[in-house]
């Protein structure tokens, strides 16, 4: 039979809970090898202060994305509610607040902003452990669904009301307990999803907690554009292919990038085992078996989409967060690397669209975090 949790994953999958723009589908492409131009990413601008007023201190940002208007949405987890600001990062209103009654809610984190401006976030609220919507104009509460314990582990906006996701559960049927993963689409209201890009079986194995962290937490880099387009690219140390899906959820290309695994030094080690612990305290394990990290980092650690269709790829070796930008067409333009002052921690988030470029840093080097507005230059 199949079991939706078991004793031995559920600290893991309980509050499990950091996965943009438009673009055609492409064929297989292979990385080219002449020398492209490399650009600058420069933060222009921050939101989020260590101490002061209290609509500027960010607690624990899960998520960041623009909503339709251009103004930029902040998911907080510490506060339990979605802040808006304009995009010269002043504050516009809050959305929901920590609570149990309707709308309210828990332990929420993976936040994504569709085309029409349907607000999804997946975790605990409205006592409902699941999928959660608001609208984005109105603030208003649009339903929780229940996810039967499993809370989908990443989240991206798609065209219209429509939103990507990733969701993981257990089958003990064959004696020995095996992770399902799968990336699919779903609109709300509906049970099934109209469309299912990956289905992945796992094996559980309790002796590398690492990697089963990290399965819930990563797993998968996922961006979608407002044309109906996905793009999905695996998190490992070996798998270096971003896989793209057409409107129909059938493959249309891929992009092959030709990277070379990268170890970790001891520092980077260390930082890396300190997030995933961080991942595990938040998913309320109590007691956490050492944790034996990859030597190597993953080859891709990011996917975005911008306005023109352009796919962002972030290179996971790279010291300073790196992208290989690729056309629609699978041709890569040119490279782009952040550069300025702070060089604010080592794991970064990104959220790139029409709107412009976001990021964060989830182990901030001044001990607080800010969500960074970012210019190619």
């Amino acid at each position: 039979m199949k079991a939706r949790l078991t004793a031995v994953l559920l600290p893991l999958l309980l509050i499990a809970l950091s996965c943009g723009g438009n673009g055609e589908p492409v064929e297989t492409a292979e990385e080219q090898t002449a020398d492209v131009p490399m650009m600058s990413l420069v933060p222009v601008d921050s939101i989020g202060i260590e101490m002061g007023d209290t609509c500027y201190v960010l607690g624990a940002v899960e998520g960041v994305a623009y909503g339709p208007d251009g103004n930029i949405a902040i998911l907080d987890c510490a506060m339990s509610s979605i802040r808006i600001y304009s995009p010269e990062g002043e504050f516009i209103r809050q959305i929901s607040q920590r609570g149990n009654g309707p709308g309210e809610l828990q332990s929420v984190a993976f936040l994504g902003i569709s085309e029409a401006g349907l607000i999804s976030m997946a975790g605990e609220g409205s006592e409902v452990l699941g999928i959660h919507h608001f609208d984005y104009d109105t603030g208003e509460w649009l339903g929780s669904e229940s996810t039967l314990g499993t809370p989908p582990t990443c989240i991206e906006g798609a065209e219209d009301s429509s939103y990507v996701r990733k969701d993981m559960e257990v089958d003990v049927s064959t004696g020995e307990p095996m992770i399902l993963v799968s990336v699919s689409k779903y609109v709300t209201g509906a049970d099934d999803p109209v469309a299912t890009y990956i289905e992945e079986v796992v094996p559980f194995d309790p002796v590398d907690m690492a990697s089963m962290i990290e399965l819930v937490w990563y797993g998968y880099e996922i961006a979608a554009d407002f044309n109906g387009n996905v793009y999905i690219a695996k998190r490992s140390s070996e798998d270096s292919d971003v896989i793209i899906f057409g409107q129909d959820g059938l493959e249309t290309g891929r992009i092959h990038l030709d990277l070379e695994p990268v170890l970790r030094t001891d520092e980077e080690l260390e930082m890396e085992r300190l997030i995933l612990t961080a991942k595990a305290i938040a998913m309320d394990m109590q007691e956490l078996p050492p944790l034996e990290i990859d030597p190597y980092k993953s080859l891709i650690s990011g996917l975005e989409v911008d306005g023109d269709g352009n796919i962002w790829i972030q290179y996971g070796g790279a010291v300073v967060p790196t992208f290989g930008v690729y056309s629609p067409a699978g041709e890569l333009q040119f490279e782009a690397m952040v550069s300025g002052e702070p060089a604010d921690g080592v794991s970064w988030r990104f959220y790139i669209d029409e709107h412009g470029m976001l990021a964060y840093a989830e182990d901030p080097a001044s001990g607080f975090q800010k969500v960074y507005i970012l210019e190619l230059q």
